[in-house]
């Protein structure tokens, strides 16, 4: 194996696209079975009870989850605000059909009576329901995409909301009112709110309010909040969507209960931070580089110019999880920084950005355990490949050849075989230290002989992997890097003869 050398690091300065998760949910005609309903789905419901003469006498609003074994049974839980009183929690169980229609049944025997008719969708990712059990009829819906885990951070930044419901005198229902307006939430558990409310046909109504709230590793939040008219404010929150940028929620007060839901009124700060070479989202384990994006990250462009990496460039610093991570590149709208290696693998981080007086929002990061690769990039998605004489980048003009060794670059990695001990921030060991996880490496839809994986000595956050160029004719590839059974992103090198 021929010598490793450590990479110059490329100054980044495209913006991070967000994922497009886009979704063609239509009711389905026909191959639907149980299996269609498997898992966790976030769950909105509300009921309405009607006395013997017709009138309105009572309502209902939930939030929640329910959850599907993918054969017979099902789970209903959550909490439900009435007339009668709010933050009443919930748990039903009982079991559901799913004819090949696609339009099935559940039937609930513990904690409730209630039946619904069932109608899947989307695949299996939506359903709706409407059914009626002693005291309401109701109606609702689920959706099964979620956030994997959830905590505080992860419900951050501004969502705007409206919600709808009834007024209230005691128990009894006096009438209809609408809300709609912003939450604030600055990612540790503090939120701000501004919105109108309209009764009736009366003129809105501004109300401002402050509270708290927190979030459950099952994307289930809570809030109380004080507002401007005195009253006592409960909200109960499911968060929805890949990111939590979405929301279904109740709200009750003495006066007024209502439900509605929620969406982040722009990019959720999840979706800003990402492999720096990648972009991709949830994919910095520790002693690798993350890319961050924002707004007032800095006061000017600044680069590290000392080893170990500094924690503070001008006046910013960025946590994880109030620890700080070393800095290789600051500026107002973004920031090149190194995921600390005691940072647990596996888990959901806060990271927070200083500038100064001024503290961002938290924002919500999956750090993994294991490698989740990006390839450097340059130019038009070439990848950043050393040619065999270890000096030449590969391109168009500067094939390589088939059987040579050329090197990639990356950061991800993941857990090595130290050779020496790991810094945060501080060059890699001298010695190779390869990666733990299983690995690959394809040119096209070509296999390549790995070589070398892992740290590149004397580089900080920087990974490589030596490999031999495979049989391929002469032409441009896709290269990807896969570890622990996740993939790189497919940036092309070029074959010569």
């Amino acid at each position: 194996m021929r010598s490793l050398h450590a990479a110059g690091w490329f100054v980044l300065v495209c913006l991070l696209a967000a994922p497009a998760v886009a979704q063609q949910n239509q009711i389905t005609g026909g191959n639907c079975t149980a299996a269609n309903l498997n898992g966790v789905y976030a769950l909105t419901l509300s009921g309405r009870a009607i006395s013997a003469a017709g009138a309105m006498a009572g309502a209902v609003q939930v939030v929640g989850t329910a959850t599907f074994d993918g054969t017979s049974a099902v789970t209903f839980a959550g909490v439900a605000n009435a007339n009668l009183g709010a933050g009443s929690s919930f748990n039903y169980t009982g079991s559901y059909i799913v004819p090949n229609n696609c339009y099935g049944s559940i039937t609930f025997a513990a904690g409730s009576t209630a039946s619904f008719t069932l109608v899947v969708w989307g695949g299996g990712n939506d359903f709706a329901i409407t059914g009626a059990d002693a005291t309401y009829i109701y109606s609702g819906s689920g959706n099964s995409v979620r956030p994997g885990v959830c905590g505080t951070p992860t419900l951050s930044g501004e969502y705007s909301f409206s919600t709808s419901g009834s007024t209230l005198s005691g128990t009894n229902q006096t009438g209809t009112a609408e809300e709609a307006g912003v939450f604030q939430f600055d990612g540790q558990g503090h939120l701000t709110a501004s919105y109108s409310d309209t009764i009736g046909g009366a003129v809105p109504a501004a109300v401002t309010a402050t509270g708290t709230y927190s979030v459950t590793s099952a994307c289930l939040a809570s809030a109380t909040f004080v507002d401007s008219n005195g009253l006592t404010n409960t909200m109960n929150l499911v968060l929805t969507g890949n990111y939590g940028a979405n929301a279904n929620l109740i709200v009750a007060n003495p006066q007024f209960i209502r439900s509605g839901s929620a969406h982040t009124a722009f990019l959720n700060p999840a979706q800003s931070i990402g492999n720096v070479f990648s972009y991709a989202l949830n994919s910095t384990p520790p002693g690798s580089v993350f890319v961050l994006f924002g707004t007032n990250l800095a006061t000017k462009a600044a680069s590290a110019d000392t080893v170990p990496f500094p924690t503070k460039l001008l006046t910013t610093t960025v946590t994880v999880n109030g620890t700080a991570a070393p800095l290789y590149y600051v500026s107002p709208t973004q920031i090149n920084a190194i995921m600390p290696w005691e940072t647990p693998g596996g888990a959901l981080t806060s990271v927070v950005v200083t500038n100064g007086t001024a503290t961002s929002n938290a924002a919500a990061v999956y750090v993994p355990a294991t490698g989740t690769p990006g390839i450097a990039v340059y130019g038009s998605n070439r990848a950043v490949v050393t040619n065999s004489d270890g000096v030449t980048v590969n391109s168009a003009t500067a094939p390589a050849s088939v059987g040579e060794e050329v090197v990639a670059w990356f950061t991800g990695g993941g857990p090595v075989n130290a050779a020496g001990t790991l810094k945060t921030g501080g060059p890699a060991p001298s010695g190779l230290s390869p990666i733990t996880g299983s690995y690959s490496v394809t040119v096209g839809t070509a296999a390549a002989t790995v070589k070398y994986i892992g740290l590149t000595p004397g580089s900080i956050g920087l990974y490589q992997v030596n490999f031999i160029v495979p049989q391929l004719a002469k032409g441009t590839y896709p290269v990807q890097i896969v570890i622990a059974g996740q993939a790189s992103n497919t940036p092309v090198l070029s074959v010569g003869k």
